[in-house]
């Protein structure tokens, strides 16, 4: 009995580390279309930067009646579309160009901008132009 739960301990083990090697293999492979999607945005007229920001987003935009999507995506200075550095988990990423962090999500229509203009804060993590809820 002692046997076979050190056995069946092992297998838990073994299975969650291939668990987990499987989600970090399905991140790396969702890296260059993260990547692609923040290049595009960064790099984007407004039409192009609305088109590519997640549906929560744009609304989250037009509710604030400031301005429409254009205006304000519009108003982000023109960013860099180097990526530096792109870091996915599970349906979120985190994207760094040389002038901008980005956060995505992935929708039904793939890979989404969630938050763009983010600057780390001191009180919290990141403080962002445009965002959604």
């Amino acid at each position: 009995m002692v046997a076979w739960s050190l056995v069946g301990a092992g297998l838990r083990a073994l299975v969650l580390g291939c668990g987990a090697a499987l989600l970090a293999g399905c991140a790396s492979l969702q890296q260059p279309e993260v990547e692609q999607v923040a290049a595009s945005f960064a790099t984007g007229d407004p039409a192009t930067r609305c088109a590519l920001l997640a549906p929560a987003t744009v609304a989250a935009v037009e509710k604030s009646g400031s301005a429409g999507c254009a205006q304000v995506v519009g108003g982000l200075a023109p960013l860099g579309g180097d990526v530096q550095r792109a870091v996915v988990w599970g349906d979120k990423a985190l994207v760094q160009t040389a002038d901008d962090t980005l956060f995505l999500t992935r929708t039904n229509g793939g890979w989404k901008v969630a938050a763009a203009g983010c600057t780390p804060a001191d009180d919290a993590p990141y403080v962002c132009r445009v965002e959604g809820p």
